[in-house]
C-alpha cells in the first residue's frame, strides 16, 4: 500500500474513532424513590389513595417488589428519604423493626437517610439497626431469627445525614454522602435528616448533635462531590411539602422542601423528599433557573417515586433537559413477589403466636381511667420514676396509645393483652420548681370558656400525693400544703426533678398544659415506656396490682364562670351532629370538633392537599335562635395549621340554602375566638367556612353554638 494512502486511511480512522467517542450515547440512569414505610408490609393494611380514575387500593411490601422489578432498568438505585423503620404495625413494632430491615434488604435498598423516627430510641438503637447488636434481653426485645432462620444483622444499606453534627468535633455523625458507579460515570447522592428531630416528641433528642438546616449542609456536601469529579448529584432528604393534586401531580407546591429546592446548588440534579406523608411530582428551577425533579412519595408503601436520568459519558453532567419522573401508586394489579409475600407472613404468624404468650399472672385487674385515678395509671408513673429515677413521676393518663391506653384484667395476662396498655413514648425527666408542679396540677382542668372539659387526668409515683377540691373554681383547687412529696409538703420555690412522657415538655400547650414547658435541664432515659412495662411484667411472674389513693377528691359545684365572652347559654354538643367538606384522617372528623375533648380536632384533607376554602357544618336537629359560634382553634401552640384567620358564618333552615349571617378575622392565637350573629338568627344549620388558614387548611378543636339570651 502506497504510503500516502496509509497516512490518508489511518487519519480517517482516527477521525471515526474520535466521532464515535463524540456520540456515545448518554448513560441511562434509573432512581427509585421510597419513604416514610413506617413498617407498613402487610397486603391487609386496606391503604388507599386517590387516583385519576378515583380511589385506589394500594400498598403491601410484596406489591412493591413486585413494581420495583417490573420497572427496574440498568443502572438502577433504590434511594429512602428516612422513616422506613420505627411506625406502628404491631408485627413490626413488636420485633424491635427487625422485619422491616429484611424486607428492606430483599428490596435491596441502596441509601437510607436518618429521619426523625430513625432516632426514636436515640442514636445507638439507629447504629444496631445497622450493625446488627442485641439491646435488651436478646428474643424478648431483639435480635429474632429472621425468616430463614438467621439472627438479625443489620441492614445490607447504610443511613446518611449530612446535617447532623456531633457539636465537639463539627462533623456529621452519619456518612454526608455515597458515591455510586453509573456505567462510566460516578453519581452522588447526599443524605439530609429532618431538622426538627430534636423537637419530634417521639425522636426528642438526648444525644447533643445539632440538627442543621438542609440547604448549606446540602451545598457543602455537594461542593465536596464535585470537588472529587462528582458532577451528577441527587439530594435525598426527610423533609417535604404539599400540592393540591394528585400523587403525579404539582399544583400550587408549597412547603420547606420548595423553599430549600429554590437555593439548593444548581449542581444538584434531582431532590427526594419525605417527612410528611405527601405526593407530588414537580420540576422546580434551580437558582440558575434550569427546573430539576422534585418529589415526594407518599408514605407506607402507597407510592413508589421513579427519576430517570442520562448522563454525559464524556463530563459526567446530567442532561437536564432529558430529564424525566413519575410517581407510581402500588396498585396490587400485578402479581405480587412471592420471596416478599413469605417474609412479612412469617413475621405476621409470629406475632400471632407471641400474643398468646402468657408474661405474668396479676392478682387483681388494672383499673384504667382517664379522668380519675387508677391502678393502671399508678403502675405506669411508678416504672416511670424508677426507670429515670427523677424525684417523682406526674404521667398524663388522657394522651392515649402513646402513654397509657388501656387496663388488664385480672388472672394470667399474655403479651397480645399486655402490649397496648403502655405506650411507646419515651421517659423525660426535667428540672421544675415547686411553684410550676402546682400550676401543672391546676391545669388539669380546662376553663370553661374553651367548651372542653377535663378532670384529673395526671398519674402520680407512689410517692407523691395530692388532694384537690371541685368546688373551687378552676386554676384555685390545689393547696401546696397537701400536695405530698416523701410526706413533706410541696415547696414552691425548691427545685425537683419531674418524670413525664416526652409529649409534656414538647408539646404541653396542645394538651392543655403548658406549665411542663416551663422546665430546664430535660434528659431522656434509654428506655421507652412500653418496653419498661412489658419488661416487668416479664420478669414479675406473680404481679400484685398498686392500691389507690394517691389522689383524693372533695367533691363540690365550682361557682358559675362566665369566660372571656361574656355569659354564654351553650347548645349541649350531644343535641348536635357534624360534617365537613373534608378531613385528615379518621380521628380527624368532623365529630372531633363536637366532642367537648380539646386534645382532638377536626382537620381539612392533606393528602391530598384540599386547599381553602373548606367547611363544617353544625345540624342542630331543630331551628333555634342563635346568638354566636363559639370556636376554639387547634391548641398545638407549636403547630398553627388549620388555625382559621379568616372565615365566613352561614346559616340555614333547610341544611340546602346557605346564606352568610357574618364575616372576619380571628387572630392566629390558641385562645378560643366568638363570631357574633346578627339579632334575631334563627337556623337549624350553622356552617363555619375557613377562608384562609394556617398552611393552607382548616381545623377546629372545639365547636359551639350560643344561644340567643331567653331560648
Amino acid at each position: 500500500m502506497p504510503r500516502r494512502l496509509s497516512a490518508v486511511l489511518a487519519v480517517l480512522s482516527l477521525a471515526m474513532t474520535a466521532l464515535h467517542t463524540d456520540t456515545a450515547p448518554p448513560i441511562p440512569v434509573q432512581i427509585f424513590s421510597l419513604t416514610d414505610l413506617h413498617g407498613y408490609l402487610s397486603e391487609t393494611e386496606n391503604l388507599t389513595i386517590a387516583g385519576p380514575s378515583g380511589t385506589e387500593q394500594v400498598g403491601g411490601a410484596a406489591y412493591l417488589k413486585a413494581h420495583l422489578d417490573q420497572l427496574r432498568k440498568p443502572n438502577s438505585f433504590l434511594i429512602g428519604s428516612g422513616d422506613q423503620f420505627s411506625g406502628w404495625p404491631d408485627y413490626t413494632q413488636a420485633f424491635a423493626n427487625e422485619p422491616t430491615i429484611e424486607v428492606l434488604n430483599a428490596f435491596g435498598m441502596d441509601f437510607d437517610v436518618a429521619g426523625n423516627h430513625e432516632f426514636d430510641r436515640e442514636f445507638p438503637f439507629l447504629r444496631r439497626m445497622q450493625t446488627g447488636a442485641c439491646y435488651g434481653k436478646p428474643g424478648f426485645d431483639s435480635c429474632f431469627k429472621d425468616s430463614t432462620g438467621r439472627n438479625f444483622h443489620g441492614t445490607d444499606y447504610a443511613y446518611h445525614a449530612a446535617n447532623i453534627v456531633d457539636p465537639r468535633t463539627k462533623r456529621p455523625v452519619l456518612p454526608p454522602y455515597w458515591i455510586a458507579q453509573a456505567g462510566s460515570q460516578r453519581i452522588g447522592f447526599i443524605g439530609l435528616g429532618f431538622p426538627g428531630t430534636p423537637t419530634e416528641t417521639l425522636s426528642i433528642d438526648g444525644s447533643g448533635f445539632e440538627f442543621q438546616g438542609v440547604v448549606d449542609a446540602a451545598n457543602r456536601a455537594a461542593a465536596a462531590l464535585k470537588a472529587q469529579g462528582v458532577n451528577a448529584i441527587v439530594v435525598s432528604m426527610h423533609e417535604g411539602g404539599q400540592q393540591g393534586g394528585l400523587y403525579d401531580e404539582c399544583k400550587s407546591p408549597t412547603g420547606p422542601i420548595f423553599d430549600a429546592a429554590r437555593a439548593l446548588s444548581p449542581d444538584i440534579d434531582v431532590i427526594l423528599g419525605g417527612h410528611w406523608h405527601t405526593a407530588f411530582n414537580c420540576m422546580i428551577p434551580d437558582p440558575n433557573g434550569v427546573p430539576r425533579p422534585v418529589l415526594e412519595a407518599s408514605n407506607h408503601g402507597r407510592v413508589l417515586g421513579e427519576v430517570n436520568l442520562s448522563i454525559d459519558p464524556a463530563t459526567g453532567d446530567v442532561i437536564r433537559s432529558a430529564t424525566t419522573a413519575t410517581n407510581h401508586a402500588v396498585t396490587k394489579d400485578l402479581t405480587p413477589d412471592p420471596k416478599i409475600q413469605q417474609i412479612v407472613k412469617y413475621w405476621m404468624d409470629k406475632w400471632t403466636a407471641r400474643q398468646a404468650q402468657p408474661l405474668t399472672k396479676l392478682d387483681r385487674d388494672l383499673d384504667f381511667a382517664t379522668t380519675t385515678e387508677s391502678r393502671t395509671g399508678n403502675l405506669v408513673a411508678d416504672l416511670y420514676k424508677a426507670e429515670a429515677d427523677g424525684d417523682f413521676a406526674l404521667v398524663p393518663a388522657d394522651l392515649g396509645v402513646d402513654v397509657i391506653a388501656a387496663g388488664l384484667k385480672a388472672g394470667t395476662v399474655t403479651y397480645g393483652e399486655a402490649w397496648p396498655v403502655a405506650g411507646i413514648s419515651p421517659i423525660t425527666t426535667l428540672s421544675m420548681k415547686g411553684a410550676t408542679v402546682e400550676a401543672v396540677l391546676e391545669q388539669q382542668w380546662i376553663p370553661p370558656a374553651y367548651g372542653c372539659s377535663r378532670l384529673s387526668a395526671l398519674a402520680t409515683s407512689a410517692n407523691f400525693g395530692y388532694t384537690y377540691d371541685l368546688g373551687r373554681p378552676v386554676g384555685d383547687r390545689i393547696d401546696p400544703a397537701k400536695v405530698l412529696i416523701n410526706g413533706k409538703p410541696l415547696q414552691p420555690d425548691k427545685t425537683y426533678r419531674v418524670t413525664t412522657s416526652a409529649a409534656m415538655p414538647l408539646h404541653g400547650a396542645q394538651y392543655g398544659y403548658p406549665g411542663f414547658q416551663q422546665y430546664t435541664q430535660l434528659t431522656r432515659a434509654p428506655k421507652m415506656g412500653q418496653e419498661v412495662f412489658l419488661n416487668y411484667l416479664r420478669t414479675h411472674p406473680l404481679l400484685k396490682a398498686p392500691s389507690l389513693g394517691r389522689v383524693t377528691a372533695i367533691p363540690g359545684t365550682p361557682p358559675p364562670v362566665d369566660g372571656p365572652f361574656g355569659p354564654l347559654n351553650l347548645l349541649p354538643q350531644s343535641e348536635m351532629t357534624a360534617t365537613a367538606t373534608s378531613q385528615g384522617s379518621p380521628t380527624n372528623s368532623a365529630t372531633a370538633a363536637i366532642d367537648g375533648n380539646c386534645t382532638t380536632m377536626w382537620h381539612s384533607n392533606w393528602s391530598p392537599h384540599a386547599p381553602l376554602p373548606q367547611y363544617i357544618t353544625l345540624d342542630l336537629k331543630a331551628p333555634r335562635a342563635i346568638e354566636a359560634l363559639v370556636y376554639t382553634p387547634r391548641q398545638d401552640a407549636d403547630v398553627p395549621n388549620g388555625r382559621i384567620s379568616s372565615y365566613d358564618v352561614q346559616t340555614s333552615l333547610d341544611g340546602i340554602t346557605f346564606r352568610s349571617a357574618t364575616t372576619g378575622s380571628w387572630d392566629g392565637s390558641v385562645d378560643a375566638k366568638i363570631a357574633r350573629l346578627p339579632a334575631a338568627t334563627t337556623a337549624r344549620y350553622v356552617r363555619l367556612i375557613g377562608l384562609a388558614g394556617g398552611a393552607d387548611y382548616a381545623a377546629a378543636t372545639e365547636l359551639n353554638i350560643a344561644l340567643a339570651p331567653g331560648s
